[in-house]
């Protein structure tokens, strides 16, 4: 019976097996990913560049004292707005003041000199020709006194003695000859010591102007280094200003875009750029180029300078700049997030995912953020790329559009 029993468990389990039904089979299906797009459109872009840049001037002046005086007053304090002209360190001027007067006094004696010199040449003058009298008339009595003495009627002591008058006439026209022949030299020497008198007044009268250090150009006030009271010397540092009114902005312009701003510089094409300062935004223009690399540097700097207003910005401030460089045809605009391994884009096409490669151009920045400017052949306008970030992104991967409503880039 045991035996019975099992034979017939075994058949009844292997009836129910064959009777059992076969499992439905199951189709393995292709996943398909989700994603966002954007429709791309060719048409000429001007990229743009972030840079940092800092204010500068190229008026600013450090102001020394020109004279040795004692420091009355200053009118103006660091970071104060001075005017062109106004006085910023003012010194006490006695002792240039009578440094003045002396050389007046030094003009006058000399001006003085010169008249007199002239005066006594008029008189020279008019003396001179009764000075040729007396020597024509002492000429006569000799003669007169010879023709005596050849008739025994006069003595030798009448002939020496006339002899003696001709002498001293003679004399004293040589030297009224003399006196008349060096005025000219004597006029000349008086007057190149007329004329060093009188630049010595003049740098006198400089002087006393000086003892008022005035701003050379309208700016602000940087540096005081005087005090009221305290004794300076020529060439001693008393303050510092740069001009408001001609600030630059610095900012280096990185190497491998250089040759486009060359070549724009030169042909006279404008170069623009914003920054914002204090909310507010300005416009700037690439002015020129520095004639120098910096150690270490890796661009060249630009000098930008303000085309509308200036802002009211202190030096060395430093400023976030965005550059328009020149446009350039056939660009696209994609978002950061569509670039992949620098130089891959994906379009899509029949649902899937196809690589195209691409060169990056350069940026936009708007209020969406970074935009990228691509150039690729195989692209063109109207086409649809991908816009978010796979993993596991490459051609063929089937993908479902998420956005298919999506604005142009």
């Amino acid at each position: 019976m045991p035996i019975i029993l099992i034979i017939l468990a075994v058949a009844v389990v292997a009836v129910l097996f064959m009777r059992k039904p076969a499992p439905p089979e199951s189709t393995a299906e292709e996943k398909t990913w989700p994603i966002q797009t954007t429709v791309v459109e060719s048409t000429a872009r001007a990229p743009q560049l972030r840079l940092l840049g800092r204010i500068e001037t190229p008026y600013q002046s450090t102001l020394s004292a020109a004279v040795t005086a004692d420091v009355a007053a200053l009118p103006v304090l660091e970071g104060h707005t001075v005017a062109e002209g106004e006085v910023i360190v003012e010194l006490d001027d006695t002792e240039v003041k009578l440094l003045l007067d002396q050389r007046q006094a030094d003009v006058d004696e000399l001006q003085s000199q010169i008249r007199q010199e002239q005066n006594q040449f008029e008189a020279d003058r008019r003396l001179l020709e009764r000075e040729k009298s007396l020597v024509a008339l002492a000429e006569r009595a000799l003669d007169r006194e010879r023709r005596l003495e050849a008739s025994n009627l006069n003595s030798q002591a009448r002939i020496d003695q006339a002899r003696q008058s001709l002498q001293a006439a003679e004399i004293s026209l040589v030297n009224r000859e003399l006196a008349v022949a060096n005025h000219e030299s004597r006029l000349q020497s008086l007057k190149a010591r007329l004329a060093r008198a009188q630049a010595l007044q003049e740098q006198a009268r400089l002087d006393l102007q000086r003892t008022e250090i005035r701003a050379p150009f309208a700016g602000v006030v940087t540096d005081l280094q005087a005090s009221p009271g305290e004794r300076v010397r020529p060439g001693e540092v008393l303050a510092s200003l740069y001009a408001t009114g001609n600030l630059e902005v610095r900012a280096q312009i990185p190497m491998q875009r250089i040759g486009v701003v060359q070549q724009a510089l030169a042909d006279e094409a404008v170069i623009t750029a914003t920054t914002l300062v204090d909310d507010q935004t300005y416009r700037l223009q690439l002015a020129r180029l520095s004639g120098q690399v910096n150690p270490g540097a890796g661009g060249v700097d630009g000098l930008f300078r303000f085309t509308d207003d200036t802002p009211p910005a202190a030096l060395n401030r430093t400023l976030d700049i965005t550059l328009e460089l020149p446009a350039q045809s056939n660009l696209f605009s994609v978002p950061v997030s569509a670039l992949y391994d620098e130089q891959t884009l994906f379009r899509i096409a029949d649902g899937r995912l196809e690589a195209l490669q691409v060169t990056v151009v350069g940026d936009r920045f708007g209020e969406h953020g970074q935009r990228l400017l691509v150039r690729a052949k195989a692209l063109k306008t109207g086409d649809r790329i991908l816009t978010t970030q796979l993993p596991n992104a490459i051609s063929g991967l089937k993908v479902t559009v998420t956005n298919p409503e999506s604005d142009h880039g």
